[in-house]
Order: structure tokens, then C-alpha cells, then sequence
């Protein structure tokens, strides 16, 4: 119930939305003032969040740093990599990366150089379908990475209990491992709450940052987005994911 819920609410918390209800307000209603004021407010939707500089600004605030490889101290037993980041397409019979694919490319990276023993992949998938973990697990393994380094966990449908699920096969394989938790950096608050409810105590490396971090031209943070409508749906859905997670206990 829980999972379907918030879903269902998740429609309602995206600025493009938003925009197409004051719209069909503006249009539909037959009161001149009712039309006006959703116009407006329809335009003051539209200039907040299309603008880079005031989305960027709510980002740095929110998604932790990039985190350098030296900053890495030592090795880890277990990088935890949570799923979001890939799709199977059994028409085609191959696995497709989604836009935030880098927390998975960030992983293979982290254990070519040495820095995590093996990898715990955490997704399921649409009933009747391959697991997103064990699609990725077969495309790392033709890669070249071993199979015996590839942990699979395939029944867990959102963060809390990719965390959970975590959390038990790791306290059942390797009790005390040292762990580092891969996912996107808008994620990361979310996830490092869900892993420590659940007993575990990770290091963080985010991936995929919506953050700019690079100095740019002040007029382009003036020029409006179209991009930005998307990745402010992603910032509110994560703050609405964690007020959810605090009244649902999962945090």
C-alpha cells in the first residue's frame, strides 16, 4: 500500500504538473479573476523553476559533494550499489542504462582500482521479468569482472528495502563488513538514513550529481532551462520521499 502511495502522490509534487493544472484552470474556468490569478501563478511556476541558478543553488544544498578516490581511506569489503540504474528488455534480450546510470559506472571504476572486494547490486523488477540486479550482474560478468564478487540482491522494490534486504544478507554473509554505499547524490540523504535504520554504518560516494560545480557565465544562470522542470520533479520527489520515510518509520 505503502509503495503505491507514494507513486500515486509523486504525480502531484512535479512543477510540470503544477503547470498544466493552472493551465487548465486558466482555460476552463469561467471567472475572469480565477482565470487571471492562475495565469499568474502559472507564470511564477514557470520562472522558478525553469531557472538554473535557483535549482542549482536548492542542489548544493541538498546533494553531498563529490567525493576524491584518495579521499578513500583504505579498502572496502563491499561497495552497495542500489538499482534505479538499469532496465531489461526481454523482447531484445539485453539491458538498457537509464539516465543515472554513473552509480554503476562508478562502481565497475571503484573495483578495478581496488578500492571495494565485491559488489552487492540491489534491484528487482516487474513481476514476470529479470530482476534489474540480476540483468547487471550477467552484463558485469561478461565484462569481466568475477562472478563470485558480484552479490545479487533481487527482491526489493524501493530504498528502504534495498536497505533492508542489504542489510540482512550482509549481517548473514559477512557480519562488520565495511561498506560504501553507491547512488546518485541526490539520493545519498535518503539512503544513508534508510542503511543506518537498518543497522548498517556505510561510507557514502555519490554519483550522478544535478549539482554545477563549475564556474559559469552569471548571464546563463538568467536563461531559463527547459531541463531544469525535470530535475526540480527529481529534488521534490526526494524531499517528499523523506518526509514519507520519517512518518512511515523507515528513517
Amino acid at each position: 500500500m505503502f509503495f503505491i502511495l507514494s507513486k500515486t502522490i509523486g504525480l502531484l509534487t512535479k512543477p510540470f504538473a503544477w503547470l498544466i493544472i493552472l493551465m487548465l484552470v486558466a482555460v476552463f474556468f469561467r471567472k475572469p479573476r480565477l482565470k487571471k490569478g492562475a495565469l499568474i501563478a502559472a507564470l511564477v511556476v514557470l520562472i522558478i523553476f525553469s531557472n538554473p541558478w535557483i535549482l542549482n543553488f536548492s542542489l548544493k544544498k541538498w546533494e553531498p559533494a563529490p567525493v576524491a578516490i584518495e579521499n578513500l581511506h583504505g579498502t572496502y569489503d563491499i561497495g552497495i550499489v542500489l538499482g534505479g540504474f538499469a532496465r531489461y528488455l526481454p523482447e531484445y534480450n539485453r539491458t538498457q542504462l537509464t539516465d543515472a546510470g554513473d552509480r554503476i559506472w562508478q562502481t565497475i571504476s571503484l573495483y578495478k582500482q581496488g578500492k571495494i572486494k565485491k559488489i552487492l547490486i540491489s534491484g528487482g523488477g516487474r513481476e514476470g521479468t529479470k530482476p534489474e540486479a540480476e540483468a547487471v550482474k550477467e552484463t558485469l560478468v561478461m565484462l569481466g569482472i568475477p562472478e563470485n564478487d558480484i552479490w545479487v540482491e533481487n527482491a526489493s522494490r524501493n530504498t528502504h528495502e534495498n536497505l533492508k534486504n542489504c542489510a540482512g544478507m550482509i549481517a548473514s554473509a559477512q557480519p562488520g563488513a565495511r561498506c560504501l554505499l553507491i547512488t546518485s547524490a541526490l539520493h545519498i540523504p535518503r539512503a544513508m538514513r534508510c542503511a543506518q535504520k537498518n543497522g548498517l554504518s556505510p561510507d557514502a560516494w555519490p554519483a550522478e550529481h544535478l549539482t554545477r560545480h563549475d564556474n559559469r557565465f552569471w548571464g546563463e544562470w538568467l536563461v531559463p532551462k527547459p531541463d531544469a522542470l525535470n530535475n526540480w520533479d527529481r529534488l521534490i520527489n526526494e524531499w517528499v520521499g523523506m518526509l514519507a520515510y520519517k512518518i512511515q518509520g523507515y528513517i
